[in-house]
């Protein structure tokens, strides 16, 4: 049995409980006046965003006011996201806009210090309307416009914000927002008060009036209930807690194992309420007090007397469990003699020798990793048989959707047709890596170079012959529970993650050891890898 469990409430780019500030006792004895007041060290605070970005503008509006509150005590850094090619030119997420709109923010911070984030905030009541609102927004603050558009316009500008695209990416930042409190991650949901807690909790001395007002946290109780035949799921709980305690610094756990009564009772509930895979993270009222939890509301739906936290877990603890020698099910048959067994990876027959990766056709990642095949490819040659498969949703009328929309199903389509056609040799690769330099382009049939032709595919992809092999390939995928793109299979049964050649080689030779090829170095260039997101089906 597949275990998939993607606990989806992280709020920030990585995961760090966060620490509460207390109040003094008032039945403390002050300090005397003869004791010397030790000053708090400022504690360093950087946030990395892209200036068109909803969670950024999220993250900014409730963070600037918590800084403003904590005074002299941070030193505050804003850096943003983005990419620098070869050539020395810069490039953001969201486009030209968002370039323009990260200079101007920049270089504002350059010229004026003390008020760049009053004009932040004024641009984020309309972050689509940046950069174009930076002028009266500047003049609003009291920021000299002329100044900052001169360092915008120049050398100067450019420079500043190819540093601290450079400076997120040694980092390894690539999510907007990212922050870190004195070099440590900051996770949490994007609130004032969550960010005057962990501020408070990071200062050592004399703590700004702030910390000592901060309300005590809601006590947010939470029962986790687990199977402890289930090997991933401790270490999915670990991760859980620790985010939600950083979300609910009043929380209050207690995990419940289904092999007690009071579990099975549990259990019983959620499969009253259609719900039937571990773990389980339930909720009484009791969190809805919290102040976080407009924020993540939406990840929450009813069971029974229960708020359940929406995760994806994959744990039936009425199913056979595969490899443990039991008939956990009692149907006589165990482990890969039961039929609940079939699909799981243990049970799959080893094919030594091969490589599957599933993808979507206008991924960046998948594209960047299929790119990085032909290197591999060339270095193993007929000793590594490799096979791609396509990630789509396939409806109960027959219709197929994708990530990326229409013209993604479309190229899905044609690519899945050159597979059947053109499999001698891996020929249709030619055409997948042709399409990769410009993925963009409508004008498919320029790379149908012979062999192929452009008559063979068009017939595949617009016939039935195309929608019943992108078919095969979404059962495959939901089969196997895969969903990110890419995502790996060695040898039928090792699933894996990899995206540059050199990072393909090794998970392949980690299975295959001994195979010709395996004692290379290939690349381990990523360059053209997007910053933030990723691509994960539903």
């Amino acid at each position: 049995m597949m275990l998939r469990i993607r606990v989806i409430l992280s709020l920030s780019f990585v995961l760090l409980v966060a620490v509460g500030c207390h109040t003094r006792k008032a039945d403390e004895t002050p300090p005397k006046p003869d004791v010397a007041v030790v000053p708090a060290t400022p504690v360093q605070v950087e946030l990395f965003v892209m200036s068109r970005c909803p969670y950024g503008v999220q993250a900014e509006n409730a963070l600037f006011p918590a800084i403003d509150q904590m005074g002299d005590a941070v030193d505050f850094h804003l850096h943003f996201i983005g990419e620098t090619a070869d050539d020395g030119s810069l490039a953001s997420m969201h486009g030209e806009s968002e370039l323009r709109g990260d200079l101007l923010q920049l270089c504002a911070a350059k010229v004026a210090p003390k008020a760049y984030r009053a004009v932040i905030s004024c641009m984020n009541e309309d972050p689509q309307s940046v950069p174009d609102s930076f002028g009266g927004c500047a003049q609003k603050a009291g920021v000299d416009v002329a100044a900052v558009t001169a360092c915008a316009d120049g050398d100067d500008g450019k420079a500043l914000l190819k540093a601290s695209f450079q400076h997120a990416e040694q980092l390894g930042v690539q999510g907007s927002p990212s922050m870190a409190i004195d070099g440590k991650p900051f996770e949490g949901p994007r609130t004032t008060e969550s960010y005057l807690r962990s501020l408070c909790g990071a200062l050592t001395g004399t703590k700004p009036a702030v910390c000592a007002s901060l309300p005590v946290p809601v006590a947010v109780p939470v029962v986790v209930l687990t199977d402890s035949r289930c090997e991933p799921c401790g270490k999915a709980i670990q991760v859980g807690l620790q985010q939600l305690k950083a979300i609910f610094p009043g929380l209050k756990e207690r995990v419940l194992d289904y092999g007690s009564d009071e579990g099975k009772t549990l259990y019983a509930t959620l499969r009253a309420a259609d719900q039937k895979f571990l773990p389980a993270f339930l909720f009484g009222d009791e969190v809805a007090k919290d102040p976080s939890f407009p924020q993540i509301e939406k990840y929450f739906e009813t069971a029974g007397p229960y708020r359940l936290l929406t995760v994806d877990a994959g744990f039936d603890p009425t199913a056979e469990i595969c490899g443990n020698g039991i008939d956990d099910d009692g149907n006589g048959k165990i482990d890969c003699d039961d039929p609940g067994c079939k699909v799981d990876l243990a049970c799959r027959p080893e094919k030594k020798g091969t490589l599957e990766v599933f993808v979507m056709s206008k991924c960046p990642y998948g594209i960047l990793a299929l790119n990085a095949m032909k290197e591999v490819l060339a270095a193993f040659g007929t000793k590594m048989g490799f096979r791609m498969h396509f990630l789509v949703d396939v409806g109960e009328n027959g219709s197929i959707d994708s990530m990326h929309g229409s013209a993604e199903v479309e190229e899905d389509l044609r690519q899945v047709c050159a597979i059947a056609k053109y499999g001698k040799d891996n020929r249709w690769l030619d055409y997948v890596w042709c399409r990769n330099q410009a993925p963009e382009s409508t004008d498919w049939k320029a790379c149908a170079k012979d062999p192929i032709k452009a008559t063979v595919i068009e017939k595949c992809a617009k016939g039935p012959e195309g929608k019943k092999l992108l078919a095969k390939d979404a059962a495959i995928g939901q089969e196997l529970g895969v969903s990110a793109s890419p995502s790996w299979l060695v040898n039928n049964r090792h699933p894996a993650s990899a995206l540059t050649a050199d990072e393909i080689r090794l998970i392949f030779c980690a299975s295959n050891e001994g195979t010709p090829g395996c004692e290379k170095t290939l690349s381990t260039d990523a360059r053209g890898a997007p910053v933030g997101g990723g691509c994960q089906a539903k």
